[in-house]
């Protein structure tokens, strides 16, 4: 069965750092894919730039399902903020990223297959990297 993208969230880009090193800027986006196969996946893109001049950029992808050490589960969940609401959106992701725990409190710590990562960053260009260009271009 090939995978594909059944819900997504797009929170954009939700911080940036960087601003006074250097000319180095540093734009954080993420978003969270539900797959066919029931597995939610987190997506950090990173964009680095250079004295306003695009240098690389950097694709992460994580479970947003673990186990802690201590037996207790965590998961995303999709909230209910709308992308037009910035400020619902801006609550929704920090109340996700500031509940994360530590790296090593998490038992046995997975990552997505490739055939997951590629799913997502296939959607991720073709369905919101494609009109985020297209919206500077304009």
């Amino acid at each position: 069965m090939k995978l594909k993208v059944i819900k997504y969230k797009n929170y954009g880009r939700t911080m940036t750092g960087g601003e006074d090193a250097d000319d180095w800027k540093h734009m954080f986006y993420w978003s969270f894919y539900e797959l066919s196969n029931g597995h939610i996946i987190n997506l950090h893109y990173t964009e680095n730039w250079e004295k306003d001049k695009f240098i690389d950029d950097d694709y992460d992808y994580s479970y947003t399902k673990d186990e802690l050490k201590n037996g207790e589960i965590i998961s995303y969940e999709f909230g209910d903020a709308k992308a037009n609401d910035v400020d619902a959106m801006s609550k929704e992701f920090f109340d996700w990223f500031e509940s994360l725990p530590p790296y090593s409190d998490i038992k046995n710590p997975t990552r997505p297959s490739l055939e997951e990562e590629k799913c997502v960053k296939e959607f991720y260009e073709k369905n919101i990297m494609d009109k985020k260009i297209k919206r500077q271009i304009q």
